[in-house]
């Protein structure tokens, strides 16, 4: 099936760029993952992405924010140095529309971990809870329902794992089983989408914003961690006493309304050194 022709560089936005991190790199180049409960092998070939499985191209297109202009997000920020030169060195970026579970339950587990850690969290508790496809000739899961960590004992997701983080995922699923409206924050202002969920177990705001950005399409969250606080003070003058709360707001009052997707450059080009701190 054809997805688009754009530029997007598949290995760059599923795998290395930490938006999220239940994709897999298969033998022939291809990625594959459940998501949505969906199980989806994408590639490229001479005509662009291409997928099988079980979401057709329109939420494929949208997954991977195939229509968005970033022709146009290049020359909002051409004035930058630093976020021109970190649009440049990546023209196949672009930042995921994931579902607004899934993001939920790997940036809680993302909390005091690298990446690497939070792959195998995410796929140990996944291989466990989630459900099962096979696709591309090997067996892949997705990450579990919130009915799924229900029926989990608190000590069963610590043995996959999830440590401290346990009874913050067993909250979070009984809150969203109880009718949170996850999918709706998207539709809402930033600060009260954030507000509320914030008020989860173990949502905190650098949670909040990654879970805005990456699952509810709020273009402006603007996730702070130890990478974008350093590329903040050194690249935009921006310190706020190191308090990252007031460090994020300060550079959504700055950068505007697309602001998160910005940091996904910066963020990006800081972790890999593509750009000197």
């Amino acid at each position: 099936m054809f997805v688009g022709n754009e530029s997007a560089d598949l290995r760059l936005m599923l795998v290395d760029s930490a938006q999220c991190f239940h994709w897999s790199l298969l033998g022939d180049g291809s990625f594959a993952a459940v998501v949505a409960g969906r199980p989806v092998r994408l590639w490229r070939d001479e005509r662009g992405v291409q997928a099988e499985g079980g979401m057709d191209a329109l939420a494929l297109r949208r997954y991977l924010d195939l229509d968005r202009d970033y022709a146009a997000l290049a020359a909002e920020y051409a004035h930058i140095p630093a976020a021109r030169r970190a649009i440049e060195l990546y023209p196949g970026l672009r930042v995921l529309n994931q579902p607004a579970w899934e993001a939920l339950v790997a940036f809680i587990l993302s909390a005091n971990n690298n990446v690497g850690r939070i792959r195998g969290l995410v796929d140990g508790l996944s291989r466990a809870l989630g459900p099962e496809f096979e696709i591309g000739g090997r067996t892949f899961h997705g990450i579990p329902s919130p009915a799924a960590l229900l029926d989990c004992e608190e000590e069963e997701l610590r043995a996959l794992g999830a440590g401290y983080r346990a009874p913050f995922l067993i909250g979070s699923a009984l809150t969203v089983a109880e009718g949170f409206p996850l999918d709706e924050l998207g539709t809402m202002d930033y600060e009260e989408a954030h507000e509320l969920l914030a008020e989860l177990p173990g949502v905190g705001d650098k949670v909040a914003d990654c879970v805005l950005l990456f699952g509810c399409g709020q273009a402006s969250a603007f996730p702070v961690d130890v990478w974008v606080e350093r590329l903040l003070k050194c690249w935009f003058g921006i310190d706020c006493g190191g308090s990252r709360a007031r460090m994020a707001r300060a550079a959504r009052e700055r950068l505007g309304a697309h602001a998160g997707l910005l940091q996904q450059f910066l963020f990006h080009a800081a972790r890999m050194g593509d750009m000197e701190l």
